[in-house]
């Protein structure tokens, strides 16, 4: 396979990670979270992102079997940690989600870990049931029942979102190992069926499908961060307005430094720098596929899909989200947004997509090997 796949995996990385230091050093002075302190966001991603390459390095060059063959364990620690999100002075609740641990100055979202977590679980059981996995009790409902648990726990802080985030991820590696697509796309329904179902229980989620609908008409009340978004992006053209020259982060536009960082970045360097981040995850994603499609087995192919989907489908859920065509669900930019945790889970599925290529790359040069010597 080719050789400097993730030497392009990793520049592409490193190009949006620069790229959001460069955003959170832009839109951290003018947060009204950042403490006072102007560099706060910046100087704690670069904390989150030391951890992240540390992270990415180990994995890169552990065997991604090890992990595969305890996914049960993995799991489980995971459910375990979400969990204690949810025990009183253990857990931290802010806006009313009951999402962090408190570690020091730092905060540690587990359901972030859980969406890893999830992915390697699903390999795992494909590995563990592939001679069963067109059965859809083996290859579907009976590992979207042990996942049912983390699931449930994720609704209960609430986070809608990375519980859906679970669904899929888990969906995506089970229908790559060979699960039936009918009663995969049932649940699946069933699924988005539920959550809009939970979204309408709660009166903040109810007002944000409404306000989703008509942006423009509740501008002023649960459609306003879409439309100042909108606002943002419309006002950065085609050259921008300069970098460190928005308008829409002096306290207009709220989770500017997280959720809605990317119409800053459009506002401020205009639709050049857009359209490449767009580019770069469509690279990434790419990048990530080839790697599974070269996986030297079934399981490890499941794992390199599930990784590339889990940075894909947050990438595509936040650019949908910040341009209107999906209601706000409080998931990040991958590598650019704000948010530790992400920064950490996402460059550990970087490190173990590395992994795999390594795998495969010595696989060939060992066949290379043996055929050079046969030929003598």
């Amino acid at each position: 396979m080719g050789r400097n796949t993730a030497h392009t995996l990793l520049i592409c990385v490193a190009g949006l990670i620069g790229l959001g230091l460069v955003m959170l050093a832009s839109v951290g002075p003018f947060s009204p979270d950042n403490r006072g302190q102007p560099l706060f966001f910046l100087q704690r991603q670069g904390l989150w992102l030391v951890a992240g390459i540390g992270v990415c390095v180990v994995l890169a060059r552990l065997d991604p079997k090890i992990l595969i063959t305890h996914g049960l364990w993995i799991l489980g620690g995971a459910t375990l940690l979400v969990l204690l999100c949810h025990v009183p002075g253990v857990g931290r609740t802010v806006k009313g989600s009951a999402r962090w641990i408190p570690l020091g100055p730092f905060a540690l979202q587990p359901g972030e870990f859980l969406k890893l977590a999830t992915v390697i679980f699903a390999a795992g059981w494909v590995h563990q049931q592939r001679g069963r996995m067109s059965s859809p009790w083996y290859g579907l409902l009976l590992p979207m029942l042990i996942l049912a648990v983390p699931i449930l726990l994720l609704v209960k802080q609430p986070d809608l979102g990375s519980a859906m985030f679970v669904v899929v991820a888990a969906s995506v590696v089970l229908f790559a190992g060979g699960a039936p697509i009918l009663p995969l796309v049932t649940l699946g329904l069933l699924a988005v069926a539920g959550v809009i179902g939970l979204a309408l229980t709660m009166p903040e989620r109810m007002g944000r499908l409404v306000a989703f609908m008509d942006p423009e008409a509740h501008r002023q009340g649960g459609g306003y961060q879409v439309w100042q978004a909108l606002v943002a992006l419309g006002s950065g053209g085609t050259r921008g307005v300069g970098l460190g020259q928005s308008v829409q982060k002096m306290f207009y536009l709220p989770e500017a430094h997280t959720d809605f960082i990317f119409p800053i970045l459009g506002e401020e360097l205009g639709l050049p720098f857009t359209l490449s981040v767009v580019a770069v995850f469509l690279v990434i994603t790419l990048l990530g596929g080839y790697i599974a499609c070269h996986a030297p087995d079934l399981t490890a192919m499941t794992l390199g899909i599930g990784l590339t989907a889990l940075v894909a489908t947050q990438a595509v859920a936040n650019l949908a989200v910040v341009t209107g065509l999906l209601p706000p669900k409080g998931v990040g930019l991958p590598f650019i947004s704000y948010g530790g945790s992400n920064l950490v889970l996402c460059l550990a599925a970087v490190g173990l997509l590395v992994a795999l290529h390594r795998q495969a790359h010595y696989r060939e040069e060992a066949r290379s090997r043996r055929l050079v010597g046969g030929r003598k």
